[in-house]
């Protein structure tokens, strides 16, 4: 059988290179005797229904998966009725992905979806297609919601995470078939060595997905396996655009020895002075129990630098200790991103500050001590984020309701449906508030990303000269010609077009 995976990314973001479709397929395509194949729109948004049309008649699928990630509900919606309507009314049509997961019944009621995945879905869907292809009864099938010959919904048992991901194959992107242009825009590729991740932040899904599915949710690869596959990649891809690995585990040198172990085997590999990595962590990762209280750990950050770590991403969220550990329950304190960030420079790495705006019961001053705080720290590539938590029950976390400072009920969030209003990863629709409006904060946004972006525009000027002006005009009319979001494209520019990747 025939499976086609779509990512069905419209937004125009340029770093939608999702890990989870490219294990799925790989799954498929190395354990089972079906084929599968990936469809991205990301390259194709402004002609994506002759694509779809393409792709249906060169592969000619017996199965379609469609990944679905809350903020692309309308592109979801949009495929299938597409699929629908002019290329088959019955071909069966599976939704995995987050939001299936977290919201599996709501799922199920889209019209022309006939199953949806809850979790991971190389396993679930390898038993599923031999299901489909044998006729047998999907009622045996564990961790799926569908609808049965009657039209009736059903759910079957929870199947637990994959205990073991080191058994899993290595990811092949080159079943995207636009991953040199991938390359052009990001000069990296996303790589995974653990899954899930064992903090409770409210502003992440990590929570709720822990608690959707039975098993243990946070799973880590065993090192020198992590690195044989980064090797495998960079052997792979040196020649076409590959400059920075991009290891995607929220809190990567986490356990101190495992920490150790990759970096010993990065260098052993050749790596350290080949092949530069890009790391996320957070404001408290490196500090260790001391006699006088928490030490920052010198010597785990030592080893990254040895190893050939040039960059580390950490989550400052908000300037302020009550948004960030009250609201958001991050639990790293102002004085540890403080010393944190003065140690990465020290070492020489780059930084990439994520911030988090506009969350519950945030106030116009928490959200000027954010600002206040990014000029402090300075990190090399300061994003600011608009808090969007679109999966996840703000209420029964305790987060919206009566708000903190005046005591007011705040409205209910309005439901983004059409396209037009549809939001990206950093742009999107914020939550209603009693202190300020929602152009207030959109135009917040845009102030933090005048200045630190000005700031950065004449750090690279400075470093680049000319070839600065030569490499944006080509980039950014290589993103028009691609279809791209010009605000993307424009931030990946100054994050990681030629020496801004390094800078």
């Amino acid at each position: 059988m025939n499976f086609c995976v779509i990512s069905p990314n419209l937004s125009g973001c340029v770093s939608i290179l999702d890990c989870g479709v490219t294990y799925l397929a790989t799954y498929i395509n190395q354990r089972t005797p079906h084929r599968a194949f990936i469809w991205d729109y990301t390259f194709h948004r402004n002609h994506w229904q002759r694509y779809v049309r393409e792709r249906f008649a060169r592969h000619r699928p017996d199965v379609i998966g469609i990944t679905f990630t809350t903020l692309y509900e309308p592109y979801v919606r949009d495929t299938i009725a597409l699929i629908r309507s002019e290329l088959s009314a019955d071909i069966p049509i599976v939704v995995g992905g987050i939001h299936a997961t977290l919201k599996p019944l709501e799922t199920i009621e889209i019209e022309g979806v006939d199953i949806v995945v809850k979790g991971e879905g190389e396993e679930i869907m390898a038993d599923l297609r031999d299901a489909l292809e044998s006729g047998a009864d999907l009622a045996d099938i564990g961790g799926i919601v569908y609808r049965d010959r009657d039209g009736r919904v059903r759910e079957t048992a929870p199947r637990p995470w994959i205990a073991d991901i080191n058994s899993l194959p290595y990811p092949d992107y080159d079943l995207w078939e636009d991953i040199e242009t991938y390359f052009y825009f990001l000069g990296q590729l996303w790589l995974i060595g653990t899954r899930g991740c064992p903090y409770n932040c409210t502003n992440c899904e990590e929570l709720p997905l822990r608690h959707s599915v039975p098993g243990r949710r946070y799973r880590v690869r065993d090192p020198e396996d992590y690195v044989a596959e980064i090797r495998y990649h960079y052997d792979k891809y040196k020649d076409k655009g590959f400059r920075m690995a991009h290891p995607f585990d929220p809190v990567f040198p986490l356990d101190r020895k495992w920490t150790r172990r990759f970096c010993e085997a990065y260098i052993a590999a050749g790596l350290s002075d080949k092949l530069p990595f890009s790391i996320f962590s957070r404001g408290d990762t490196f500090f260790v129990k001391g006699p006088d209280g928490p030490r920052f750990d010198e010597e785990r950050l030592r080893w990254l630098a040895e190893a050939g770590c040039r960059e580390i991403r950490i989550g400052i969220e908000a300037g302020s200790d009550r948004m960030r550990n009250e609201i958001h329950r991050k639990q790293v304190t102002t004085t540890q991103l403080r010393e944190a960030f003065a140690m990465f420079k020290r070492y020489g790495m780059l930084t990439i500050g994520y911030n988090m705006i506009g969350g519950p019961t945030e106030t116009k001053e928490e959200l000027l001590e954010t600002f206040r705080l990014n000029r402090e720290l300075d990190p090399n590539k300061p994003i600011f984020f608009i808090y969007q938590s679109l999966t996840h029950d703000l209420d029964a976390m305790g987060l919206t309701g009566n708000d903190h400072a005046t005591g007011a009920v705040l409205p209910p969030r309005r439901k983004v449906r059409s396209r037009q209003d549809q939001a990206t990863i950093q742009f999107g629709e914020p939550l209603p508030s009693e202190h300020y409006s929602k152009n207030w904060l959109m135009g917040f946004q845009y102030l933090c990303y005048a200045y630190f972006v000005g700031k950065r525009v004449l750090r690279c000027v400075a470093q680049q000269r000319h070839v600065f002006f030569i490499n944006f005009f080509n980039f950014m009319r290589r993103g028009q010609r691609e279809g791209a979001n010009t605000k993307i494209v424009f931030a990946y520019f100054l994050s990681a077009s030629g020496d801004n990747l390094f800078t």
